[in-house]
């Protein structure tokens, strides 16, 4: 097991929020294959949240889509580990975990900012 700060840097770094955090480990709790439209039913979600979810999750290779516009877990080997990992440590820190997810800093805004940040 990664220890407490490695996984919540793998969390912070990974997710843009605690939703496809929430939507990857329903993936992986199930040997299911999902549609959008079953994940928006079983997480209460809008489309809009679970379709980029979804879409920034399968680029990361953490899920795959399927014929039919199905989905399915399918991260393996480091990746599975840290996500177990993180599992583990959101089922008994969920704060700790949504918190590092929602300070983790936006890489768009960071960039933005920084585009405008007087050099000297």
């Amino acid at each position: 097991m990664k220890s407490e700060s490695e996984v919540l840097e793998y969390a912070g770094a990974s997710f843009r929020s605690v939703w496809a955090l929430e939507l990857l480990l329903l993936l992986r709790r199930s040997a299911r294959s999902w549609t959008p439209a079953d994940i928006i039913k079983e997480l209460r979600s809008s489309r809009v949240v679970v379709i980029e979810a979804l879409n920034n999750l399968t680029a990361a290779g953490l899920a795959v889509r399927e014929e039919r516009d199905e989905y399915r877990y399918a991260a393996v080997g480091h990746a599975e580990q840290l996500i177990a990992d993180l599992e583990r440590l959101y089922a008994v820190k969920p704060t700790l975990v949504m918190r590092s997810i929602v300070n983790s800093p936006n890489s768009k805004l960071q960039m933005l900012s920084d585009a405008f940040r007087i050099k000297e």
